[in-house]
């Protein structure tokens, strides 16, 4: 009988302690959390882009809003360089387009996250809205200035400014004046509404990240959701 009681006591003493252990994960820094957060946005900025890659082959790489602003070249009599306007736009845009993950990496890598692990057990989006609201105006400008570069290349920008003058005389969405600002504006609003939806994908699946600061982060906070109902318990 007392053996039976010393195995039952030590089988107690092995569970507690395996449930003590799975309680005491290392804490993350403020430092790692930012880390992780960085490492998560980057892998959703590439699949961000590669998915915005695949949509764009499979239209003509315009704009929707662009189309109303085309006609008012046609009505203004430059009918016969509509076309040769959309080819250079659809070139230059996938020229910069190209060059998106690199000016994304960098604003990821200039993002400060004053409030990581907030961030962290907030899920969904969180990490892009936050780069979004602090990095819009940069990456917009990249994209504006990379595209003023290719677009200086062609006559597009010549006509531009007469289109967009006349449509905006009865739209009531009125358009940039300047060709660079419209197409960054329509880009950088894609590309980070699809890095967002990437996030969430990427925070339910974090382990293919393949990052051992993504994983200690996710894992400390998934942990002290799970032990605490879903509250977590700031230390």
């Amino acid at each position: 009988m007392k053996k039976f009681f010393l195995l039952g006591l030590t089988i107690s003493f092995i569970l507690t302690s395996c449930s003590g252990l799975k309680n005491m994960l290392p804490i993350p820094t403020d430092l790692e959390s930012a880390l992780a957060l960085k490492e998560v946005l980057n892998s959703s900025t590439f699949k961000a882009i590669k998915t915005l890659n695949n949509m764009r082959s499979g239209t003509d790489g315009l704009p929707k809003e662009i189309q109303p602003v085309l006609s008012a070249m046609k009505t203004l009599g430059y009918g016969d360089q509509v076309e040769a306007v959309k080819k250079q736009i659809v070139k230059a845009s996938a020229i910069v387009a190209d060059e998106s993950e690199v000016i994304m990496k960098q604003a990821i890598k200039d993002v400060s996250f004053k409030d990581a692990a907030k961030i962290v057990v907030t899920g969904g989006d969180a990490a892009t809205s936050v780069l979004k609201q602090s990095m819009y105006k940069t990456v917009s400008m990249r994209y504006s200035e990379r595209l003023d570069q290719e677009l200086g290349k062609t006559d597009a920008t010549q006509y531009w400014p007469l289109a967009a003058g006349a449509y905006n005389i009865f739209a009531k969405e009125k358009v940039d004046d300047k060709l660079s600002d419209f197409l960054a504006k329509r880009a950088v609003d894609a590309l980070f509404l699809t890095v967002g939806a990437k996030e969430k994908e990427t925070r339910i699946d974090y382990k293919k990240v393949g990052s051992t600061v993504v994983n200690k982060v996710f894992d400390y906070y998934q942990d002290k959701k799970i032990n605490n109902k879903g509250k977590i318990v700031k230390k």
